[in-house]
């Protein structure tokens, strides 16, 4: 595959190539300035619109949007008596999305990763300054917990991480129980609903919303695993309807492993893996049953960007993640 940089501020990424514009069959976006590996698809329905590329994961983008970077190693051709031309020169070396200077990164990064942190009203003062400077280029803002809590830093940090020009999205921390309405659908259906209405008064969000599945000192879910299933997929399902896109889950293997019945139906939401190894490596991270691959890999709890102390770091490798870049 050649690889393209986007060069409009936005391009689709369609299910197939589209005879006009008007077809719905838009997946996620693309922002300027990304970095992909695709091929030409030669079976399109309107070549009047253009050329159309496709990536690995069969997924579609109009060629006008984008320039190409580098090209595959031509065939070689039988010498022939007319004097070789000069050769052209190379083309620039790609580039991750972003220019990313931070130590410790992990090894065997995926060609068009991006680097991104999450914050809470846990992180007193976000350097977002820093952020910027390290290449930062998303990041994952807590919303709320339960029903009841929303995270007091919240607008503040999303404000903040727009003004930096930082994609960002929102995580709630679920507590999946029967406290709300006296069963399983009904309280899944309250913690739903408190995120889509607390997202309304903050700034938008470019990632799809995460639902934050793991213990706390205090608490976990008294939910047996088909329970636990229904109470996911009830929320999942809602937020889907209210963001058109359906929500990642946020979770590490040890606790979904324990949770989940080893049959169960969830590896269709994208999964942010949770899994902090003394060497991390990106073709060595553990998932859990149910899953084949994950999206976003919090590698560590204890990065060291700019004036914060300790910060959470992420790999997102899955573009398809953005819903409104």
């Amino acid at each position: 595959m050649d690889r393209y940089k986007v060069i409009v501020p936005r391009l689709n990424v369609r299910k197939a190539p589209v005879a006009d514009f008007k077809t719905q069959n838009i997946i996620s976006q693309v922002t300027q300035d990304m970095i992909l590996e695709l091929e030409p698809e030669t079976n399109i329905p309107n070549p009047g619109l253009g050329k159309w590329l496709k990536d690995s994961l069969g997924q579609y983008y109009w060629a006008n949007g984008l320039a190409k970077l580098s090209a595959a190693p031509a065939a070689a051709t039988p010498p022939t008596s007319t004097p070789a031309a000069a050769p052209t020169p190379p083309a620039p070396a790609p580039t991750s999305p972003s220019t990313v200077s931070l130590k410790g990164l992990p090894t065997n990064l995926p060609a068009n990763y991006q680097l991104g942190v999450d914050v809470s009203h846990h992180n007193a003062k976000p350097d977002w300054t820093g952020f910027v400077k390290a290449g930062v280029r998303f990041s994952y803002i807590k919303l709320s917990e339960g029903v009841g809590t929303p995270d007091a830093k919240a607008k503040e940090n999303a404000q903040n991480a727009v003004s930096k020009n930082i994609k960002i999205g929102y995580y709630h921390f679920c507590r999946p129980d029967t406290r709300n309405g006296g069963t399983v659908v009904s309280d899944a259906t309250a913690e739903a609903n408190e995120a889509l209405n607390l997202m309304k008064a903050l700034p938008k969000s470019n990632l799809a919303l995460v639902m934050d599945l793991e213990d706390q000192a205090s608490w976990d879910t008294p939910l047996k695993p088909a329970d636990y299933m229904l109470w996911i997929k009830t929320f999942a399902s809602i937020i889907q309807t209210g963001m058109s896109a359906a929500p990642i889950i946020y979770s590490r293997k040890e606790y979904l492993d324990r949770k989940l019945a080893k049959t169960h139906t969830l590896g269709n939401l994208k999964l942010w893996i949770s899994y902090y190894p003394a060497q991390p490596n990106c073709l060595k991270v553990t998932i859990p049953n149910g899953w084949t691959d994950w999206a976003i890999w919090q590698y560590t709890e204890s990065g060291a960007i700019g004036q914060n102390p300790k910060i959470d770091l992420n790999i997102l490798k899955d573009n398809s993640v953005f819903i409104n870049p």
